[in-house]
């Protein structure tokens, strides 16, 4: 937590300094101020937490200061320094959102039950703020809104996000169990955060994308990197104590961007080329550029895909598929990769581990029909894939109208997202998002009958906040938008 004390009274300072160091952690960091115009110069460098100020400073009094830096810094709560007769400026400072007046000398006593009061404060509006950002994406990722038509992600802001990809063994209803558990320690960790918004979302494909973001203004990039890069490796390091071994995560950072949508586009960029994890550093917290710099792998981007491919055909028992996979990677040289992971996460090749990936591949290709014979059977926790599906489309009928994803959808019948994901594509030969685009967009069309219908309302009833968004979609299905499909039926 970062404290500021400003007061043009070197020993208020001391002596506020002195009690709080008393109160707090050693973690804490407090800065001093001795004028308005440190105050301001000081809160745009360090978006302090909480700012004591005293209301009668030289050249610039503290209100006309917090006035100044509160758009650099909206989250930080303000302390009025006061004496008795300072109370004529409470009516001011009230106006400006001051959480509190501090009589000089502070009592400690009131002092502590002040921070005591100040810290729920900042872990609500962190929170506050996490919870909208997570709408947000969530809404963009459902396709449910636009970033174009989102007055917040119009304003200027650093951007940073972590794709995670999960690859195991383990049954299913254990492998959502375990997601599950590092999913809560994961938000919980943000939540406990108090430096930026953060939010764990689920993609279209069920992998989860951690989103980082803070407003542009005052302040510079390359602490923003640094103060990341440090969050995401101890993000990733605390899961292994909620997963053990047992599934191997890998993440995928973008790089510190200014704008929603490079971000999205890095988001999907990772996502494209995220099965060359199957032959190079798997379980890794890798950075972008570590991709995009070394383009000597992008050679291997078809053979990482078939190896994807592969382990989920086994995954979900399509023996017949399995077998047109493992002809395909016969027919490649591949001299990169770790046949130890592969066989310890992807596919549980029986015997000795195999030195080579050409040495797996042919021991897959020869040992194929065993490993679909001894492979284990589904139980009565995990349905058949028609009957899997047919409870995805139920689900989505009833929920159509909500910003769902097929995380929630795989939650609600315990399987996971990837599994369901895979499953329903195959089954039905579109994704969960087309499918449900196209549920939404039949509807509007009975809504759109209705004599008083109205689009911006019937594109929020549908769980579209945006109306231009919807009639996109609508035009892009039927080829006419909204407004004329109405004319057209009344003609």
């Amino acid at each position: 937590m970062r404290i500021l004390i400003a007061d043009d009274e070197t020993l208020v300072r001391y002596g506020l300094v002195s009690v709080l160091q008393d109160l707090l952690p050693d973690s804490t960091e407090i800065i001093e101020a001795g004028s308005g115009y440190e105050l301001v110069e000081k809160t745009q460098e360090t978006h302090p937490h909480i700012a004591f100020v005293d209301i009668k400073m030289p050249g610039m009094d503290g209100l006309e200061a917090i006035k100044q830096v509160q758009q650099f810094s909206p989250n930080t709560l303000w302390v009025i320094l006061t004496g008795h007769a300072d109370f004529t400026y409470a009516r001011a400072a009230l106006k400006l959102g001051v959480e509190d007046f501090l009589l000089k000398p502070p009592d400690p006593i009131e002092l502590k039950k002040l921070l005591k009061t100040l810290s729920i404060r900042i872990r609500d509006k962190q929170v506050t703020a996490n919870r909208e950002l997570e709408s947000r994406i969530s809404a963009v990722l459902g396709d449910t809104t636009s970033i174009q038509f989102d007055p917040y992600f119009q304003r200027p802001r650093f951007w940073q996000a972590a794709l995670i990809l999960w690859d195991s063994l383990l049954p299913d209803p254990k492998k959502v169990t375990i997601q599950q558990k590092v999913a809560v320690r994961l938000i919980n960790m943000i939540d406990d955060g108090d430096e930026y918004s953060g939010t764990l979302v689920s993609m279209r494909d069920g992998r989860l994308l951690l989103v980082f973001s803070i407003p542009v203004e005052g302040t510079a990039m390359d602490k923003v990197i640094g103060q990341w890069n440090q969050q995401f490796k101890k993000l990733k390091s605390s899961i292994t104590e909620t997963k053990g071994e047992e599934i191997s995560d890998t993440w995928l950072l973008t790089r510190v961007v200014t704008n929603i949508e490079e971000l999205f586009n890095e988001v999907e960029n990772l996502s494209h080329i995220s099965a060359l994890r199957f032959l190079h550093q798997p379980g890794k917290l890798m950075m972008y550029s570590e991709f995009t710099g070394n383009h000597s792998i992008y050679r291997y981007i078809g053979i990482a895909d078939l190896l994807e491919e592969l382990g989920r055909t086994w995954e979900i028992g399509q023996e017949d598929d399995y077998h047109g996979l493992i002809h395909k990677l016969s027919e490649e040289e591949i001299d990169v990769g770790d046949p130890a992971w592969f066989t310890r996460f992807v596919i549980p090749l029986p015997g000795s581990t195999p030195d080579t990936m050409i040495e797996l591949i042919n021991r897959l290709h020869s040992d194929g029909h065993e490993l679909f014979e001894n492979r284990p059977k589904q139980n009565n926790e995990n349905p058949p894939p028609k009957s899997l599906i047919d409870k995805t489309i139920i689900i989505m009928n009833r929920r159509y109208r909500e910003t769902i994803g097929i995380a929630q959808v795989a939650e609600e019948i315990a399987v996971s997202p990837n599994y369901l994901s895979t499953v329903f594509k195959k089954e039905t030969g579109m994704s969960f998002t087309q499918h449900l685009t196209e549920l939404r967009l039949d509807k509007s069309q009975e809504l759109l009958e209705q004599s008083d219908a109205n689009i911006g309302q019937i594109a929020r009833s549908l769980g579209y906040q945006s109306g231009r968004h919807f009639t996109r979609l609508f035009k892009d299905r039927f080829g006419t938008t909204p407004s004329q499909w109405i004319i057209d039926r009344r003609i």
